[in-house]
C-alpha cells in the first residue's frame, strides 16, 4: 500500500438484485472503508466503481453491461482514474460472458470470495488471476469461517433496519433459477454467531432486524438436528426486546410449516408481513419447476396462515411463460390468484438461465406470448389490490 494516497480514495457501489445482494453491498462498503476509502455519493467522482451484479434474470445481466460500457466511457473521456469492479453472482457462472463484454474491468469477485476485493485493489492481481480464485459453489465445512470473515465489517446503509445473514446458498434447485450455481449449496450460520452480529446492533439506533436466507425456512438443517428456524426466531424475539419489528425474507413453501406459523402468530412483533413465493399456479407446472409442493398444499397452508394470523399480509413471485406453459394451465394460475388475492406479487416472464435444466427444456414460448400473459396477470393483481385497498386509483 506504500506510495498510495489513500485521503483522496473514494469508492460508489451499484447494487442490483435482491436483499441479499443489498447485505453483501453493504459489507463490501465496510471493507472498503476498513481499507481507507470513504464513500462517494455520486459515482462520476469515484476512484472505484463497484458494481454488485445480479443474475436472476437475462434482462438483470443485460443492464450490467450496459451500466459497465457508460462508466469506461466516463472513465476514458473524464476520469482515467477510476477503477472498475464487478461483484456479485454474475462472476460466479459468466466468467467466459464478463472477459468477452466487458474486458476492461479492474477487479472480480464473486459472493463466494467477495473478501479478497481489499486484497485484490491492493496487489492488483491480473484479472485471469482474479477469475482463478473465484471459489466453487460446493459447500464445505471449512467455508464456514471464511462466511463469518465477511460479516467482519460492515456498513449499515438502510437507517434503523438491518440486515442479519442467516444462512447462504440453496438446496432447491428449482429448475428455473441460477442460485444453487452463483451462491452454491446451502449452509446455515451458528446461532452464536447470528446472536452475536445482533447484539452488535443494540447501539446503533437499529430496531428493525431483517433476517435473511435464500429459504430460511430450512434454517438449520445443515449444522443442527433440533433447532430450526421456528426456534432463532423465538429465541431472537426473547432475547433481544429493543428490537420493535423481526422480519425475514425469504420462505420456501415446501419448507413453511405449522410451528413456524405459530411462532409468528404468538408474537406480535414478528412481522405480519409475509413473503411466500407460489412461482405457479398449476400442478404440472410446479412440478416441472421442481418446486416441491402443490397448490392445493401451499392454499392449505395460505389459509392457515390468515387462520392464525388475522391481518396478515401475504405477497408472492409468479413466473408465467415456463416451458410448454398451456392457455389452460396459464388461466389455472389466473384463477389460484383470484381466490388467494395476494397483497403484493413480484411477476417476471420466464427468463432462460444458461446452466439450469429449463434452460434445455422442449417447448419454449415465444417472447409475445409470454409478454402478453405477463400484461394479464398484472392487470388481474392491479384489480385485487385496487379491490383490498392496498392501492388508491388516480384521481382527476
Amino acid at each position: 500500500m506504500e506510495n498510495l494516497n489513500w485521503h483522496s480514495r473514494t469508492y460508489h457501489i451499484m447494487t442490483y438484485g435482491c436483499q441479499m445482494n443489498k447485505n453483501d453491498s453493504e459489507r463490501m462498503a465496510g471493507m472498503l472503508e476498513n481499507l481507507g476509502y470513504e464513500e462517494s455519493q455520486d459515482w462520476r467522482d469515484a476512484n472505484l466503481v463497484v458494481l454488485n451484479t445480479c443474475s436472476i434474470r437475462d434482462r438483470a445481466e443485460r443492464r450490467v453491461v450496459g451500466q459497465f460500457q457508460l462508466l469506461d466511457y466516463h472513465r476514458r473521456k473524464q476520469n482515467k482514474e477510476m477503477k472498475l469492479a464487478i461483484a456479485g453472482c454474475m462472476p460466479q457462472h459468466a466468467k467466459d460472458f464478463l472477459l468477452q463484454q466487458v474486458p476492461y474491468i479492474d477487479y472480480i469477485v464473486g459472493v463466494n470470495n467477495m473478501e479478497m476485493l481489499p486484497e485484490f485493489i491492493k496487489k492488483s492481481p491480473t484479472l485471469l488471476e482474479q477469475i482463478k480464485a473465484l471459489k466453487p459453489n460446493r459447500r464445505k465445512e471449512k467455508d464456514a469461517q471464511s462466511f463469518e470473515e465477511k460479516m467482519a465489517h460492515q456498513k449499515r446503509l438502510s437507517g434503523s433496519k438491518a440486515w442479519v445473514s442467516i444462512m447462504f446458498g440453496c438446496d432447491k434447485f428449482c429448475t428455473y433459477c441460477i442460485v444453487p450455481f452463483t451462491r452454491g449449496r446451502e449452509m446455515s450460520r451458528k446461532k452464536e454467531a447470528i446472536f452475536s452480529e445482533i447484539e452488535q446492533l443494540r447501539d446503533k439506533n437499529i430496531d428493525q432486524v431483517v433476517l435473511l436466507g435464500q429459504n430460511v425456512n430450512s434454517y438449520g438443517l445443515t449444522i443442527y438436528e433440533d433447532y430450526d428456524f421456528a426456534d432463532l426466531l423465538e429465541d431472537i424475539v426473547k432475547n433481544y426486546t429493543w428490537i420493535k419489528q423481526l422480519d425475514f425474507i425469504t420462505s420456501h413453501p415446501q419448507d413453511m410449516n405449522k410451528k413456524l406459523i405459530d411462532v409468528i402468530a404468538q408474537h406480535p412483533r414478528i412481522s405480519r408481513d409475509i413473503h411466500f413465493p407460489l412461482q405457479h399456479g398449476d400442478d404440472d407446472m410446479l412440478k416441472a419447476m421442481n418446486r416441491g409442493y402443490t397448490v392445493a398444499e401451499y392454499t392449505e397452508k395460505v389459509n392457515y396462515i390468515r387462520e392464525k394470523i388475522p391481518g396478515a399480509k401475504i405477497g408472492t413471485d409468479l413466473i408465467v411463460g415456463f416451458p410448454g406453459e398451456t392457455d389452460i394451465q396459464f388461466k389455472n394460475m389466473i384463477d389460484v390468484c383470484m381466490e388467494i388475492k395476494f397483497d403484493y406479487a413480484n411477476t417476471a416472464a420466464f427468463s432462460i438461465r444458461p446452466g439450469t435444466k429449463a434452460a434445455k427444456m422442449q417447448n419454449q414460448l415465444d417472447e409475445e406470448v409470454k409478454k402478453n400473459r405477463l400484461n394479464i396477470l398484472n392487470r388481474l393483481l392491479h384489480s385485487i389490490y385496487l379491490e383490498k385497498g392496498v392501492l388508491r386509483p388516480e384521481l382527476g
